[in-house]
């Protein structure tokens, strides 16, 4: 398990007795999954020889971001959502409990999917450039589910991108400050929202992953399968070409080629222009804010993690407000 503040350390007793309060069967053998480094996710077999996915939340007690709070509660949300408005695979949610009586903290339990992330698999550049066209062909999907408010489900929904994102980075800076340590770039990023306010404004809601990186996609068999949807938000569409291409580190006008392949199918075709990278560097500068900010809560100053978000969210702001002020 990567070493995060924020997970929660289960033992086979807990789990235990999330599947007895579920009535679900008993089980035979846990062992921790995944590299995330925020929720704890646990591989469960049962005495039938099913295995399941246990996600847990931090321990309520845990010091987490704004917009972190009540997460796990929308990501069954958006696995739904996915379920009910695309052919997206995603795992079966079997049962979820947000009270915090069986353990302090919130949890889930889920189907366990075949397949290793993307980046596990070792594709040749062909391969994986048939794999990118099948994720963004995906990505076409949840922008067709759309919505009038716009933000984070868990910290209240505005009436546009500009509210939203600005409410978004506002809450990131007093979280920051919380901690007694000041934000000069996220002040940076308030202004050149305001001064950007009426692109902003014009923006159309969609259901926004904001966290498809490879490794929250699975591959078996030729399928990909979407995990982790816990970061999504109702907003700005182009802020989901941060993880296609070469990364959150390169402006849109890389990305021709991934505009290309989503125009194919999309509802709405992306037209570049000086306006559409505008609205992306918006998103690259709330993103490097978030690695920022969320240093401060999860790892020490010495940890590999901790520097690789300073290096990062330095080269993110750089490019961003280079376009944006």
């Amino acid at each position: 398990m990567i070493k995060s503040k924020t997970k929660f350390n289960a033992t086979k007793e807990d789990v235990a007795k999330m599947f007895q309060a579920n009535h679900l069967p008993r089980i035979s053998t846990i062992e921790i999954l995944g590299n995330g480094e925020f929720n704890a996710a646990f591989k469960v077999c049962t005495e039938k020889n099913k295995e399941y996915v246990v996600k847990i939340a931090p321990p309520c007690d845990s010091k987490v971001l704004t917009y972190e709070n009540n997460m796990m509660e929308s990501e069954v949300f958006w696995y739904e959502q996915m379920r009910e408005k695309t052919d997206i695979r995603i795992p079966k949610v079997y049962a979820s409990d947000f009270s915090e009586r069986i353990i302090p903290a919130a949890y889930f339990i889920m189907e366990k999917m075949d397949g290793k992330p993307l980046w596990e698999m070792g594709f040749s550049e062909t391969e994986y450039a048939k794999v990118q066209e099948q994720k963004i062909y995906m990505l076409t999907q949840i922008h067709r589910i759309h919505n009038h408010l716009f933000g984070y489900r868990q910290t209240g929904l505005q009436n546009s991108w500009y509210e939203a994102i600005r409410g978004m980075v506002s809450n990131m800076i007093k979280d920051c400050e919380a901690m007694g340590i000041e934000t000069p770039n996220g002040h940076k990023l308030l202004m050149a929202i305001d001064k950007h306010e009426d692109l902003l404004r014009d923006c159309e809601c969609c259901m926004v992953n904001f966290d498809l990186w490879d490794s929250n996609v699975l591959y078996h068999n030729g399928n990909l399968c979407w995990i982790d949807p816990e970061r999504s938000f109702w907003g700005d569409r182009i802020a989901d070409f941060i993880t296609l291409g070469k990364g959150q580190k390169s402006p849109l006008s890389d990305k021709f080629s991934e505009i290309e392949i989503y125009n194919r199918t999309a509802e709405t075709p992306i037209v570049y222009d000086k306006n559409m990278e505008i609205r992306y560097q918006v998103a690259v500068g709330y993103l490097a804010l978030i690695e920022e900010v969320e240093k401060y809560v999860r790892y020490e100053p010495e940890e590999e993690n901790y520097i690789r978000n300073t290096v990062d969210a330095e080269a993110m702001f750089e490019m961003a407000f280079g376009v944006l002020l």
